[in-house]
């Protein structure tokens, strides 16, 4: 049998084993209450594990425009804006240090918003770190298994509360998050390096000779 990615029907029939339930065949036009409770348990598992931000979510150097207005305004997807973004790897032909913008500038509904100023006005470009809402289904495996594992465990715990099963899944979920986590750090290559304060003082002397 090939083995395939898990799906959002799996995920959902997963969380239903997790208290008894018989799974269902389709998620389109769904009839069955708890089918339906799981799906939209498996949606908010989904973006509240995917707001930590992770490599496979995360894009950094956006650059995003104001528009006619003045106001920047973000797509629906948007979970978090960082405004320092991170810097270009140190080594790469194109190593550069982020944009020195001191402004404090934050998220509000839809738009950016410069607390400092207290506008939602902008006259020129903001570059951005944008950690971004994925479908379930464009998930990589190790973040699907554990939103599954999660929501399964949340499930559970809503609609039948057993402390035996509560345990169990627990350890499951556990596993899966040291899963993810050790997914992030092979894909991801973090380096202290990424940190702008810390590049900054390394890159410092290269500024000044104008080599970068």
């Amino acid at each position: 049998m090939t083995v395939i990615m898990t799906t959002e029907l799996n995920a959902v029939n997963t969380m239903l084993s997790s208290i008894g339930e018989p799974p269902v065949t389709t998620l389109d036009g769904q009839q069955n209450a708890d089918a339906a409770i799981a799906q939209n348990i498996l949606l908010e598992i989904n973006r509240e594990v995917q707001t930590m931000g992770w490599h496979f979510n995360t894009q950094d150097e956006v650059t995003l425009t104001p528009d006619v207005n003045n106001v920047i305004n973000l797509p629906a997807n948007v979970l978090r804006v960082d405004v320092n973004p991170k810097i270009k790897r140190l080594g790469s032909p194109s190593s550069t240090l982020p944009q020195n913008d001191n402004r404090d500038i934050t998220q509000r509904g839809q738009t950016l918003f410069d607390r400092t100023n207290n506008t939602t006005t902008f006259t020129k470009d903001v570059i951005v770190s944008i950690v971004f809402g994925l479908p379930f289904e464009q998930l990589p495996e190790p973040a699907r298994r554990y939103v599954t594992i999660k929501a399964a465990r949340v499930f559970q715990d809503r609609m039948v509360g057993s402390q035996k099963h509560h345990a169990f899944s627990r350890g499951d979920e556990m596993r899966a998050l040291s899963l993810l986590k050790e997914f992030e750090m092979d894909t991801a290559d973090p380096s202290i390096f990424d940190n702008y304060d810390t590049a900054r003082i390394v890159m410092r002397g290269d500024a000044q000779r104008g080599t970068i």
